[in-house]
């Protein structure tokens, strides 16, 4: 019978967190996010920039919204709350919103506006 003494040694109670630098950390030279990102750059996203409003609160950058969204399917990720799960803890969706956290209701949001026109 197991006795106490290996379960703590393994959780070590009072266990301090790990903390550690995203530079240590980095995602493989050839991760389709690079792909992704470079594609980006040469997209004309003013028909999306038309139909955010700059009044109200600052929320996230809309380009980054359809950045993570086509990213997430791209990875066969079609479900908002396994998008935000991704972006706490998956590094190329890390990456693509720099640290940022969205949380559903941002996604909601993006993914339902009208465009118009």
């Amino acid at each position: 019978m197991l006795n106490n003494k290996y379960y703590n040694e393994f959780f070590e109670i009072g266990q301090q967190k790990i903390n550690f630098s995203f530079f240590e950390l980095c995602l493989p030279d050839d991760d389709p996010v690079y792909t992704l990102k470079k594609v980006m750059e040469e997209l004309d996203f003013s028909g999306l920039l038309a139909n955010c409003s700059d009044k109200g609160r600052i929320g996230y950058n809309p380009i980054m919204m359809y950045a993570v969204v086509t990213y997430a399917n791209m990875r066969g990720v079609r479900a908002v709350d396994r998008i935000v799960e991704l972006c706490e803890r998956d590094l190329a969706f890390i990456w693509l919103t720099k640290g940022q956290r969205p949380k559903r209701d941002a996604f909601y949001e993006f993914k339902n506006k009208k465009t118009d026109g």
